[in-house]
């Protein structure tokens, strides 16, 4: 698996043993959605595994990724994919779960303009858990993006609190939904 574009194009990426990488071309088409986004973006990959998510948007423009991956097999990968693209001066890595990666983020003060959320297909509560946490957390800020890839059979809701759904991708058996925060507007 490699790099398909920008300025780590070509770089090869190991993978875990036993991951489910995301695609070449489910990546290229999530980036042909995202790249609005990516200029000078603050970016999260959540459930980072090889990492190849948060390294392609840092490669297409991203300032700077903050990625968590729990195993420490797989936390080493990540590690190795990024020295890999010499991209360590763009990274923040947490080899913890979530929502220790949110909480840790959020001490920060600053806000995601594109969160990457590919958890384990089986654990499909992980999607709900995390979009309300980012939300509590205020890790996300009017027009910031989560894309979530999932098992297309699986589907997930249209809303989570303030995030709406406004793309809806199916690449065979995989699902990718891309939604977007934003706080309504109060009724005076």
């Amino acid at each position: 698996m490699k790099i398909t574009s920008g300025k780590y194009k070509y770089r090869k990426l190991e993978l875990p043993k036993g991951a489910r990488p995301t695609t070449e071309k489910v990546r290229e088409a999530v980036f042909s959605m995202v790249m609005p986004w990516l200029d000078g973006a603050l970016v999260m990959d959540m459930f980072a595994g090889s990492g190849a998510m948060g390294l392609e948007a840092l490669s297409r423009g991203a300032d700077h990724c903050y990625f968590s991956e729990l195993s420490r097999p797989g936390f080493k990968v990540l590690l190795s994919n990024i020295a890999g693209c010499e991209a360590g001066e763009e990274c923040t890595v947490f080899n913890s779960d979530y929502t220790s990666a949110i909480e840790r983020v959020a001490k920060l003060g600053i806000t995601m303009d594109v969160v990457f959320m590919d958890p384990p297909y089986d654990k499909t509560e992980y999607y709900e858990d995390a979009m309300l946490l980012l939300q509590e957390n205020n890790l996300l800020d009017e027009g910031s993006i989560v894309v979530a890839e999932h098992l297309y059979d699986n589907k997930l809701s249209d809303t989570y609190d303030n995030l709406h759904r406004i793309k809806e991708k199916r690449y065979g058996s995989i699902g990718v939904d891309v939604f977007i925060y934003e706080i309504e507007a109060e009724s005076e």
